[in-house]
């Protein structure tokens, strides 16, 4: 297996309404970001929202690079996604790994 770089992230927002316009906002837009990323190297984009957690409005983003060229490439465009989203309020929580181990079980 090629080594991977992987992003974690959590976003955790105030409502369930706040939670919804960044969900929606991603979901009008994520053509646009998507071509950016994938043009900068990330290799796969996974969005989750966390249902576990009573009263919590979270989801969470696994993000994977091709390498670390192309983790450092999406770093800027996060900024600038980040820029033009700035008017929610959120709590970003990221971890970054190496993938050692994937089983795809299909």
């Amino acid at each position: 297996m090629d080594t991977l770089l992987i992003s974690y992230t959590t976003v955790d927002f105030r409502t369930k309404t706040e939670m919804e316009l960044a969900l929606r906002r991603w979901d009008e837009n994520k053509e646009k970001w998507l071509k950016k990323f994938k043009d900068a190297g990330m290799t796969s984009n996974i969005n989750t929202q966390i249902w576990n957690k009573e009263g919590v409005f979270r989801i969470g983003r696994i993000f994977m690079y091709k390498d670390e060229k192309a983790f450092i490439a999406c770093q800027k465009i996060f900024r600038e996604f980040e820029n033009e989203n700035s008017d929610i309020n959120r709590k970003i929580s990221s971890s970054r790994g190496i993938v050692l181990d994937e089983n795809i079980l299909t």
